[in-house]
């Protein structure tokens, strides 16, 4: 499985690639350049390619047995000519019919992957990493609803209006609080069972469960800035609150991982494990700060502070968890301490962009700033 890492890996670096272009359009603006296509190419790549390209991988690896793998890996290598395309498909057009097919052709595949995965890991007792798995794959599912609905969205006439936005980060919703978030816990409870740790499954439940019963209720979060009434703001607010219990859960689960353990970890991935719990505490208060009416107005006004949440979960809790596993899997060499540091570096330095392009600078200028974002992004 090892060697099929390399396309997500290739992945990011395409996304990061093309996120490094979008911040040069701001610095010195690119006329060729349509920026919502090409940023719906670096999200969809980002997304597909590298976080759910990664997980599915990680899930054959730890759940399927190697004589059953075959298809899977053939399904794998069709998703990636998908993704092939929307890379093409993305920059050209936006959403359009080519784009839209092969997105869908995709959530096809992926709903494939899904019923073979649950036909092949049935278990009598409770798996901590296939549960989570499988429920990664499960809000996979129910996050395409958003992006089904954008197609009668649009012939009704109600592009760029507050239902399209709704169905949007509906599927930013059940992505992050959903398929990611589930899928690096599933990865963490197996990585934790192959240490030989026997941790409580009653704790494990409580916590899983929590989850996901937050995470329905949690998606009104995401509309408050449309002002629909005090009621959803409770229920948020409720949402983020059983979202900080299941810290708590967490937290009682973690702590019986003895000391022995923890130093067999090399350096590089005691850091990004602590980036990555650290970036899931944060954007647990971030989500419930935003059920308050004056925040969710401002993070909708100020758009870069949705920008910025949205790059804290996917590069600060999601992808350092996943480097952090291929390290430790042995997918990726472990004397990679700079590179990590590099990547965390980079990660932070990757502010939101401005709402509109810079005034053009001189050449010297754009060149150093382009160097400085290339060092700073890869």
């Amino acid at each position: 499985m090892q060697k099929y890492s390399r396309f997500p890996f290739l992945y990011l670096f395409i996304a990061a690639s093309i996120g490094l272009l979008l911040r040069w359009h701001f610095i010195s603006p690119l006329d060729w350049l349509k920026f919502p296509y090409w940023l719906h190419a670096h999200s969809h790549l980002m997304f597909l390619g590298w976080i759910f390209n990664l997980l599915s991988l990680a899930f054959i690896h730890e759940h399927i047995a190697e004589d059953r793998r075959r298809k899977y890996i053939n399904l794998f290598l069709s998703i990636q000519v998908l993704l092939l395309g929307m890379l093409i498909s993305f920059p050209l057009q936006g959403y359009g019919l080519y784009s839209i097919a092969i997105s869908t052709l995709h959530t096809v595949l992926v709903g494939v992957f899904a019923l073979w995965f649950f036909r092949d890991t049935r278990t009598d007792g409770f798996d901590a990493s296939k549960w989570f798995a499988r429920m990664a794959l499960i809000f996979f599912l129910i996050s395409a609803i958003g992006p089904f609905t954008l197609g009668p969205l649009m012939i009704n006439g109600l592009g760029q209006t507050k239902w399209y936005y709704f169905a949007v980060y509906y599927y930013l919703h059940f992505q992050y609080n959903g398929v990611f978030t589930f899928g690096v816990f599933s990865l963490l409870f197996g990585m934790i069972k192959d240490k030989g740790i026997t941790l409580d499954q009653g704790l494990i439940k409580k916590f899983g469960y929590l989850l996901m019963y937050a995470c329905f209720p949690a998606y009104f979060l995401s509309t408050l800035w449309a002002e629909p009434g005090i009621i959803f703001n409770t229920i948020g607010f409720i949402a983020a609150l059983m979202q900080l219990a299941t810290l708590y859960y967490l937290l009682k689960i973690l702590r019986v991982i003895p000391g022995t353990v923890r130093k067999e970890l090399s350096v590089s991935v005691k850091i990004l494990l602590a980036v990555s719990l650290f970036s899931f505490v944060v954007k647990l208060l971030l989500q419930t700060l935003s059920a308050h009416p004056v925040i969710a107005q401002v993070a909708y006004t100020i758009r870069n502070y949705v920008m910025a949440y949205l790059h804290l979960v996917l590069l600060g809790m999601i992808s350092t968890f996943l480097i952090a596993w291929c390290i430790d899997k042995g997918w990726i060499g472990k004397s990679v301490l700079s590179w990590v540091l590099i990547f965390l570096v980079g990660a932070h330095a990757l502010t939101p962009l401005r709402q509109e392009p810079s005034p053009p600078a001189s050449t010297r200028t754009n060149f150093i700033k382009l160097t400085t974002l290339l060092f700073l992004n890869l």
